[in-house]
């Protein structure tokens, strides 16, 4: 019997190949320029092609093999922080550069956290450079984005996903939100990252994109009317303490001296500028915001009386401006231990430091201590009505609390409300601990209330982590907040100590 092979199909196989090694080609190509930036940005191992050589298809898979690995090192040695760096300048990227690069991010088989940050930043920035201006300004529905995304997501059916659910009502409170502090106090930023987190693979959904596309550049958008709203508060503010004749106003909440003159916080708000390349994951990525909301309250609490401005008087001169950056003045110490600073009336300022000051003069300050301090203060004077935040004073050190954190000490029980407490005191003591080293040089101080902060970190974390499981999606926010503030004073408070060390090496 005659066996009859089957043919084999070479070309058709050789065909296919060349097809995908030309696509291949044709995605890195349009990708090259954006990773060689992101490389030279970063720091990285340079690229296989200097900038602007022209290229020829790959010779052979050897230097293909090579030049993708070179884009999968990036890859791994980069992050969204960075990514937003980069496409800040408008120069820096084109519509076919950037759908490439999204196109890659998609195209992965495993996606981690980092990857899908990427993709979340690549889909809105793809967005922001499509559309048109007259587009943006106008109300913007889930049609037009579709429209605007289409070539990177191709046709979707316009039906919101499950994980999708929780999009618009944050969308729909930011839109209520009239000042940076309400946007910042509900943490819609958050509960929008949890979101995120919940929809798991879900996420890459087209229609999920979409969706989560639209929520990113509303919520940016409603973000930097609040931060508009308040800097036009603050610039109004200082009109007014002009027009009165206030010559210096205490701003410790901010961070600031408690003899911040006029013409200083003017040249502070009109130099502001908002950081638009932080890394948002961070704990201090909204240090600059959660000065510019202090600074307003403390202005706004001075001219509502909450403190005693100091009027100039007819033939009075003004005070020279401190020579010493704004950021960087130090408050001299004020001589009560503990106050609450809503309603009293301004200290009189202590006697220059003698020699005998280079320790503190009062000593630090148990936990059990610090929280009973905090509680006695909240009781004795009950938060404003209307007003979102709440200071009270240990040791000559201000603290701003939140109305959740207020809540958690004089209303609310349960374990939710103990870890705020605790992540609190934490946070009391370890800025207790940065006013002494910066006042007496406490560095002894400084080390015990970093440890603390330090070994408290990873329960606060875990906790957060367990209220999301749980779906109970306030709290979770409410003690995130809590804790991301405990973490920029722990970065604030590790950089003083690195440079107290040096300063003694020296």
């Amino acid at each position: 019997m005659t066996m009859t092979k089957t043919p084999r199909k070479p070309v058709q196989r050789s065909h296919s190949a060349v097809e995908e090694q030309a696509d291949a080609w044709t995605e890195f190509t349009d990708i090259l320029p954006l990773y060689q930036a992101l490389a030279q940005q970063c720091d990285l191992e340079p690229p296989p092609y200097p900038p602007g050589k022209t290229l020829s298809r790959w010779p052979d898979r050897k230097t293909m093999s090579r030049d993708l690995d070179w884009l999968q090192s990036v890859d791994q040695q980069t992050h969204a922080v960075h990514l937003r760096q980069l496409l800040a300048s408008p120069s820096a990227t084109n519509e076919k550069s950037l759908r490439a690069f999204l196109h890659r991010q998609l195209s992965k088989p495993s996606k981690d956290g980092e990857v899908r940050d990427k993709i979340d930043l690549l889909v809105v920035q793809y967005f922001a450079l499509c559309a048109t201006p007259e587009l943006i300004g106008t109300h913007l529905d889930v049609s037009a984005f579709a429209e605007v995304l289409r070539p990177v997501l191709g046709e979707v059916d316009i039906a919101a996903l499950s994980c999708c659910d929780p999009l618009e009502p944050i969308l729909a409170e930011a839109e209520r939100c009239t000042n940076l502090r309400e946007f910042m106090e509900r943490g819609l930023m958050d509960q929008g990252r949890f979101a995120k987190e919940a929809a798991g693979n879900m996420f890459y959904d087209p229609v999920a994109l979409l969706f989560f596309c639209r929520f990113n550049f509303l919520i940016r958008r409603n973000f930097i009317q609040a931060v508009h709203h308040d800097l036009r508060g603050i610039g109004l503010a200082l009109a007014e303490l002009e027009r009165r004749g206030v010559q210096t106003v205490d701003c410790r909440s901010a961070g600031l001296s408690e003899n911040e003159t006029i013409p200083k916080l003017r040249e502070f708000h009109q130099r502001w500028k908002m950081p638009f390349q932080n890394d948002y994951a961070k704990a201090g990525a909204f240090r600059p915001y959660d000065q510019l909301m202090a600074l307003r309250s403390d202005l706004e609490s001075t001219l509502a009386g909450g403190a005693q401005p100091k009027i100039a008087t007819r033939g009075a001169t003004s005070p020279a401006i401190p020579k010493t950056p704004l950021q960087n003045s130090a408050p001299p110490a004020p001589p009560d231990a503990s106050r609450v600073t809503q309603h009293d009336g301004a200290a009189k300022p202590s006697a220059a430091p003698g020699p005998e000051a280079s320790q503190p003069a009062v000593p630090t300050l148990s936990a059990e201590e610090c929280e009973e301090k905090i509680w006695e203060q909240l009781i004795a004077t009950p938060p404003v009505r209307g007003r979102s935040m709440s200071t009270i004073t240990l040791e000559d050190t201000r603290v701003l609390l939140s109305a959740w954190e207020v809540s958690a000490f004089v209303s609310d029980s349960g374990p939710d409300s103990e870890e705020i407490r605790r992540a609190m005191v934490a946070r009391a003591l370890l800025a207790i601990a940065v006013e002494r080293q910066k006042r007496h040089m406490d560095i002894k101080a400084l080390h015990q209330a970093l440890a603390v902060a330090r070994d408290e970190i990873p329960r606060f974390q875990e906790h957060i982590e367990q209220l999301k499981r749980a779906k109970k999606v306030e709290s979770a926010v409410n003690l995130g907040i809590t804790l991301k503030r405990l973490l920029s004073l722990v970065e604030e408070a590790e950089q003083l100590e690195r440079g107290t060390s040096s300063e003694g090496k020296r």
